[in-house]
């Protein structure tokens, strides 16, 4: 597949059976948000939420408890400092990065050694992902990456404009070489997976504000367990996000667009597309 279009997402687009219950759609966790930084964690965590998470549990600072609770009724909270071990028992995927700022090495070293099921880096996580990629190669379970291309360009140690002028290429050679999936974002979003890559369009410069990111990555987390195929899922969640960004633009200036409205509207959106 080289182009993934609306008619895509139609077909690819998951049944709900009548007596599913939230186990059905994937238990996930987000490591994100930091006590200067509450907001980041906010942004994912509802983004997960209204992309169909079955059941979702943050994994923030305590300070953090009740601006999220007020946001984001719906997710369970988890202190921050207590175990990890405990946090990633029985979750199906995690999220790791937006708005976490500095944190250990060894924190996101042991999620990609001992947790099992799929892991997203984004933001702050992927500071960590070049000295760790002995860890990621050896790691059986999936990995998604999502980087801009100031992101790409320091894991890989090159300067950015090389990262900018050979998009398509560095993402797929980095997937393959490192069994991961890359989502290498821009105005042309580059999806690679360890086995094929192909190129997204959608969106507008809407999309060019603080918090976008952390919705995208939201996305991804909430997708990655409602499809078969996490390759489907991603593909998916990256047209989504622009597609939504198109359907906010039809009512709001795109000067006037926020990262919560792509999460506000996410709902009509997806209903427009089932339509």
């Amino acid at each position: 597949m080289n182009k993934f279009e609306l008619k895509d997402v139609v077909e690819l687009w998951p049944n709900r059976d009548e007596n599913s219950y939230k186990g059905t759609f994937g238990k996930v966790g987000i490591i994100a948000g930091s006590i200067h930084m509450p907001g980041a964690s906010v942004f994912c965590t509802k983004a997960a939420v209204r992309s169909g998470a079955g059941l979702t549990t943050a994994n923030i600072p305590k300070e953090n408890f009740t601006v999220l609770g007020m946001h984001v009724p719906e997710a369970m909270l988890y202190n921050r400092e207590d175990n990890l071990e405990d946090f990633y028992e029985g979750l199906d995927s995690i999220l790791i990065g937006p708005g976490l700022g500095d944190f250990d090495e060894d924190y996101l070293k042991t999620l990609i050694q001992k947790f099992k099921g799929i892991l997203v880096i984004d933001a702050d996580g992927l500071t960590h992902v070049k000295p760790l990629l002995k860890y990621i190669r050896e790691r059986t379970a999936p990995i998604v990456i999502t980087p801009h291309f100031g992101e790409m360009a320091r894991i890989l140690d090159v300067n950015i404009q090389e990262v900018i002028n050979n998009q398509k290429e560095v993402a797929k050679r980095f997937a393959e070489e490192n069994n991961v999936y890359v989502v290498l974002k821009g105005s042309e979003t580059v999806v690679s997976s360890p086995t094929s890559t192909i190129v997204l369009n959608r969106g507008n410069t809407g999309l060019s504000k603080g918090g976008s990111g952390d919705v995208l990555a939201g996305m991804i987390l909430g997708f990655s367990n409602r499809y078969e195929n996490l390759t489907d899922a991603i593909h998916s969640a990256v047209f989504m996000h622009g597609y939504t960004a198109e359907y906010v633009s039809k009512f709001k200036a795109v000067e006037a667009m926020t990262a919560m409205d792509i999460v506000n509207y996410l709902g009509e959106s997806m209903l427009h597309v089932k339509k």
